[in-house]
């Protein structure tokens, strides 16, 4: 599987930490578990993530 830098993303669209987790309704401990790999990302969360900064996800089919 694929792993994102969440921090990198969140970064590169000028969102801070706190704002990020402000958004996504969870503390900034769990949001900086998610960025360090501490926790894993939950797909409702994943989800929430790729609709805040405004991402775009393409998904790759296996052969």
């Amino acid at each position: 599987m694929n792993t994102i830098d969440l921090k990198k993303i969140r970064k590169s669209r000028g969102i801070s930490q706190k704002e990020l987790a402000h958004r996504l309704k969870i503390s900034n401990c769990t949001l900086a578990h998610y960025e360090s790999g501490i926790r894993k990302i939950s797909l409702e969360i994943f989800l929430k993530i790729i609709d805040e900064c405004s991402l775009e996800i393409k998904l790759e089919e296996k052969k």
